[in-house]
């Protein structure tokens, strides 16, 4: 090798080394740093052996990433439906609660037990006549509750939406500056990092897939295969709360819904499954609940003529077929017995059609309105929770069953979370910085410099020594 030579590879090698260093103290400054990728240098030798840095590169593995984000996506669909229905079921209560539209009905049902023993009796009559007014109440308050369920998972859905369009917005201005000329390599490693922390972000909400165009722009598609990012430009996503249809530009990405290539996973298809399908469901179920009171009642009264209200109203009007939603919501207590609304106590012996006091003894009505909330009724089979059955066996199945929905993507999201951060601890494995590998390297590229930089002054000696023989 000639002196030259030699003076080069040196002069190279200390270069080398000290873009090496540059690269792994970046490394060490950025070690919590979540979205930061690990920069490695590569690092080639040319025809006269010099070693030279090619280019600094990402530490990153697309298959992990796009493992991670799926996880995540299908972690937070779970998580939104579970914490969307806690309040809801929490106030629901369970079997074993002391406080239930359950063991409302079973005081109401005691109490006319007691009635029936002691039809005369005033304060037995308030007594039930109060219960009965309890029963409503808790059946109020359940779909009061269900109902705030549905308004705070509807608030949700535009967060979420307002995110995704924000995200993709940012995703499409990220992208057309790193196809764009004029970066310098480090702010082009910067902006991927930005732009890997964007997509990230995006999982939280819904599921996709990405790929580059021939411009090196990234694309990306919902799950089902709809373009949300193409071209450089991003589709503005929204949601119609009239009629429960996510769209994505002018194409339809709802999830759940056959045909449409829209989304399966993330918060926002959670929050959208609670609010177009979930909490209508129970909302159905709790109505039924309502209409086989009211309809139960009716049905007992042998006072009533053919249209008249019985002893529990919707909003104080007879049950119409079909009725509005909400049933349990409005569900009421006949004002005919109430005395404070100008009715009489004694209507709930007697009957609420009835236009004057009967027998005092006369147990009839009472043990017909007893023996119906004791027997089978008939409910709606296409609600899941069965046709023919006591209320109360109903009230029990409808309780049981939602809780267990909530329990059931409860379970679900912590299973997924554990997935998802095993694989973030082999996402982060390839791509994180260790601290003690870095301060190895460091000592590797002290070592490198020491070596060129002692090559150097021998060389410079000597070409000293040759040019003072001169």
């Amino acid at each position: 090798m000639s002196l030259i030579t030699a003076l080069n590879a040196a002069r190279s090698g200390m270069s080398t080394s000290s873009r090496w260093a540059e690269t792994v103290s970046t490394n060490i400054a950025n070690a919590n740093n979540a979205s930061y990728a690990r920069r490695e240098t590569q690092v080639t030798t040319n025809v006269q052996g010099a070693a030279q840095v090619s280019e600094i590169t990402r530490a990153v593995d697309g298959a992990l990433d796009a493992m991670y984000r799926g996880e995540v996506g299908r972690t937070a669909k779970q998580d939104a439906i579970a914490a969307g229905l806690e309040s809801y079921t929490s106030l629901l209560g369970d079997t074993e609660s002391t406080d239930t539209v359950l063991t409302r009905l079973t005081d109401f049902q005691s109490s006319l037990g007691l009635l029936a023993v002691s039809p005369a009796d005033t304060a037995l009559q308030r007594a039930t006549v109060g219960d009965a007014q309890e029963l409503t109440q808790a059946l109020n308050r359940a779909g009061a509750n269900l109902d705030a369920a549905l308004d705070r998972a509807g608030d949700g859905i535009s967060s979420d939406v307002a995110a995704v369009n924000s995200t993709l917005e940012k995703i499409a201005g990220l992208s057309e500056r790193l196809a764009g000329q004029g970066q310098s390599a480090d702010a082009r490693l910067a902006l991927q990092d930005e732009l890997g922390a964007e997509l990230d972000a995006l999982s939280e909400y819904i599921d996709f897939t990405t790929r580059t165009d021939s411009k090196g722009r990234i694309e990306i598609f919902t799950g089902g295969g709809t373009a949300l990012i193409t071209g450089g430009e991003a589709e503005t996503l929204s949601f119609d709360t009239d009629t429960g249809i996510l769209t994505a530009g002018e194409i339809e990405i709802t999830p759940g819904v056959a045909g449409k290539r829209g989304i399966s996973e993330g918060s926002l298809s959670g929050k959208i499954e609670l609010v177009t399908t979930v909490l209508p469901e129970m909302r159905s179920q709790l109505d039924e609940v309502a209409r086989a009171l009211i309809d139960g009642m009716v049905a007992a009264d042998a006072s009533l003529a053919a249209g008249e209200a019985g002893l529990f109203t919707d909003n104080g009007a007879a049950l119409s077929d079909p009725f509005e939603p909400g049933l349990a919501s409005r569900i009421s207590v006949n004002d005919a017995v109430v005395p404070e609304s100008g009715g009489s106590l004694w209507r709930i012996r007697d009957g609420l059609g009835a236009d004057a006091p009967g027998p005092a003894g006369d147990n009839t009505q009472v043990t017909a309105f007893l023996d119906t909330l004791d027997g089978a009724m008939n409910f709606d089979e296409s609600l899941g929770l069965g046709d023919n059955m006591s209320l109360s066996s109903y009230i029990s199945t409808l309780i049981a069953s939602q809780n267990t929905t909530r329990a059931s993507a409860e379970t679900s999201a912590e299973s997924l979370a554990a997935g998802a951060i095993a694989v973030q601890s082999s996402r982060l494995s390839f791509m994180g910085v260790n601290v003690d590998d870095e301060l190895q390297q460091l000592a590797a590229i002290q070592q490198s410099y020491n070596a060129n930089a002692q090559t150097l002054s021998v060389v410079s000696e000597m070409l000293d020594t040759l040019l003072s023989a001169i």
